[in-house]
């Protein structure tokens, strides 16, 4: 079982009011976004933007000027779709509220296809194609994730891995959980572990870009998304795939 999806969105929506204290970043390309600076070294900057943590040697930053935001005039500076709104709380019946009915019908797929994969485990537990163990240390470690205990997680789904390595949703879930606590080339070892067995998930694609974009690899992260997104539609998943288009903007945004 794959974390569950609604906590996907949730991590991976983008964040849409900015910083109460934020800098304005000018590149030497000629880009310039609002992030803030979380680290400040002779050589680098540490930038915290839209969910990223982007490394810059300064010999691609052009200076950079304080800003103080409040809430309230960021979130004038953009109008919020219902589409982006919508992941924060309940997805399908946020889109099924404001008569996005296609989008939410996609969204409570999502969710039953979620509770489809758990009850598979519980129906190859019975069967005696998986170990109870096993699925008991997986189920452990997907409900750390939603917790967001993230080091009993990594605890537990190390022991399922120990059992089954190839399964696609432990090294996706231990993938998550190395990316969330900052360990970017570990997290790319597992997720692309699981796309040997699932090689058409626009999840692990997504998260494999936030990885890279971490890392500072941009043009590999974009690479990534642009798979995730043709996925995606082929799929007809259209509320993905906008939500895809959208972290490929933040991505050439940030690109120096």
């Amino acid at each position: 079982m794959k974390v569950n999806m609604v906590i996907l969105l949730v991590v991976f929506n983008l964040v849409f009011f900015r910083p109460v204290q934020a800098q304005i970043i000018t590149l030497k390309s000629g880009k310039v976004f609002n992030g803030e600076i979380i680290e400040k070294a002779p050589e680098y900057i540490k930038v915290k933007y839209n969910g990223l943590e982007i490394y810059y040697e300064n010999k691609y930053v052009k200076s950079i000027e304080d800003e103080s935001l409040s809430v309230a005039a960021a979130a004038a500076s953009k109008e919020v779709s219902v589409q982006e709104l919508a992941p924060l709380s309940r997805p399908g019946i946020a889109l099924a509220a404001a008569g996005e009915f296609s989008a939410a019908r996609q969204e409570f797929d999502k969710q039953i296809s979620d509770l489809k994969g758990a009850l598979n485990i519980l129906d190859a537990v019975e069967q005696g194609e998986l170990s109870k163990e096993f699925a008991i240390y997986l189920f452990q470690g997907s409900l750390h994730i939603m917790n967001k205990e993230y080091d009993l997680a990594k605890t537990s789904l190390e022991k399922a891995w120990e059992i089954k390595p190839v399964d696609p949703d432990v090294n996706f879930n231990l993938g998550f959980v190395a990316f969330s606590l900052g360990e970017y080339e570990k997290s790319l070892v597992y997720l692309y572990a699981a796309l040997k067995a699932q090689p058409n998930d626009p999840w692990a694609y997504e998260l494999i870009a936030k990885d890279y974009c971490n890392l500072g690899e941009f043009q590999k992260a974009r690479q990534q998304l642009l798979t995730a997104k043709d996925l995606s539609e082929k799929n007809g998943d259209q509320a993905m795939a906008r939500h895809l288009a959208e972290l490929l903007r933040i991505v050439e945004t940030v690109t120096p």
